[in-house]
């Protein structure tokens, strides 16, 4: 069932999980989706290692990013997240902080949700180490309350 656009009501931070000399977008991660037997990504919104913005599944359509968490909830994954040995990582490039920040910040402003609505995806399970950075410290530092 899709998702009213306008009710949105939480934002869930993403990693790839790849190394850092992986440098993928939409495609690549749609593809590992459909190959999974996903009808589609499962993130609204992907933030390459360059800082480009890809727009993954539509916004009113309801993402497949957290185990039984998706509906009202926009899924923004940030590629990187892991080293050469596969180990969990803060790698994202400066470009990436930059978009994420905006992305944000547009997001909040056009869905009217405070920054205690963004978490890690860890939060919600706390088996994963994804999305490889502390989002609590981020967000004190990077966005307005």
């Amino acid at each position: 069932m899709p998702t009213n656009p306008l009710s949105m009501q939480r934002i869930t931070l993403h990693s790839s999980a790849t190394q850092p000399s992986l440098d993928i977008g939409c495609a690549e991660i749609r593809q590992w989706h459909i190959n999974k037997g996903w009808r589609d990504i499962g993130y609204h919104w992907v933030i390459k290692r360059d800082g480009t913005l890809e727009q993954g599944r539509p916004m009113h359509q309801t993402g497949a990013h957290v185990k039984g968490q998706n509906r009202h909830n926009i899924g923004i994954c940030l590629i990187g997240g892991v080293n050469e040995h596969h180990h969990p990582e803060n790698n994202f490039t400066t470009p990436q902080w930059q978009t994420l920040k905006t992305t944000l910040t547009l997001l909040c402003d056009q869905y009217q949700l405070p920054k205690s609505k963004i978490q890690g995806h860890n939060t919600l399970n706390p088996n994963t180490a994804c999305p490889s950075f502390n989002v609590t410290k981020y967000l004190t530092l990077n966005l307005e309350p």
